[in-house]
């Protein structure tokens, strides 16, 4: 049991990280397009200008490729993960990579598999 609690930990900073770091850019795109950083302006994305940034020179577009192709694997893996061990709404996991960041939705739902599989696992020694 003490790998999995080390894994909960690692798992819940990279979630606390992936909000904050990813954040943290989306904050300075804010900023950089609409002259500061409002709820206003947040609400008013400017989604056009952010995915034209997004590819805007071959190592970003890189990364964009990269990281889609990293979100896809982990919806389709929350997807399974999720029906197969029964958690409960798996679906907000995947709502969170689109919401928020993949740095964010994606570690949130490896925290809570690890706890569902340690749940399951106590519940089985029991």
């Amino acid at each position: 049991m003490p790998g999995t609690i080390i894994r909960q930990a690692i798992y819940a900073a990279l979630t606390v990280i992936g909000f904050v770091w990813t954040n943290y850019y989306l904050v300075q795109f804010t900023i950089a397009t609409k002259g500061e950083f409002t709820a206003t302006n947040l609400l008013n994305f400017d989604l056009p200008t952010f995915i034209d940034q997004v590819y805007a020179n071959p190592a970003s577009s890189f990364i964009g490729v990269d990281v889609t192709i990293g979100a896809l694997c982990a919806i389709l893996l929350i997807a399974t993960e999720g029906r197969r061990l029964k958690m409960k709404l798996w679906g907000l996991y995947i709502a969170s990579i689109f919401l928020v960041s993949f740095g964010f939705g994606f570690p949130l739902f490896l925290f809570a598999r690890e706890r569902k599989l340690a749940e399951t696992l106590a519940a089985a020694e029991a």
